[in-house]
């Protein structure tokens, strides 16, 4: 079984280069497998259940896996594959306004990763819409749903879904 990695080829090209006759899965994966947290697309072509199993098997411990259509592969490493990198711009950014408020920057690190990991977890394992989980921690007139406002008011949301669309739209060029 071949298995690909490279942004940008397609499966089509693997077969190509391959002769065509071979098992190939296409995998894109994103850094948090190195601690056994990563999302783990792949599509295959010329496999059989016995090979995706044992490929499976073997890659395990790198994280979640699903399998996608390739023509969803762009779109999905646009979101798992740029997303950690838009989610450690968050945690700098949450970090650094803990020490502009006088955290020692250590620990306000450390406040802002672990309430990502739990935030991530917490959406996985209660299957609640993230914005069903937003409104529960916003009380009315509170300090959460003011915090809510400033990142609305600056585009949050937005500037967030521009940059999966920019990553999409790079893997075009």
């Amino acid at each position: 079984v071949l298995v690909s990695m490279a942004a940008g080829i397609t499966m089509q090209t693997v077969l190509d280069a391959s002769g065509g006759d071979y098992p190939v899965i296409r995998i894109m994966p994103n850094t948090p497998v190195a601690v056994g947290g990563g999302m783990v697309l792949y599509t295959t072509a010329n496999t059989n259940e016995s090979e995706v199993e044992c490929f499976l098997d073997i890659m395990a411990k790198a994280g979640r896996f699903d399998c996608l259509p390739e023509k969803l592969i762009d779109a999905g490493a646009s979101v798992a594959g740029c997303g950690p990198a838009f989610v450690d711009l968050f945690v700098e950014a949450l970090a650094d306004g803990g020490v502009a408020c006088g955290l020692p920057r250590a620990q306000a690190m450390e406040f802002a990763a672990q309430m990502v990991a739990g935030s991530a977890k917490l959406i996985l394992e209660s299957k609640k819409h993230p914005g069903q989980l937003k409104d529960e921690v916003c009380s009315p007139g509170g300090t959460t749903i003011q915090g809510v406002r400033a990142l609305e008011k600056g585009g949050f949301r937005s500037a967030v879904t521009e940059a999966v669309i920019a990553a999409y739209e790079k893997n075009f060029e």
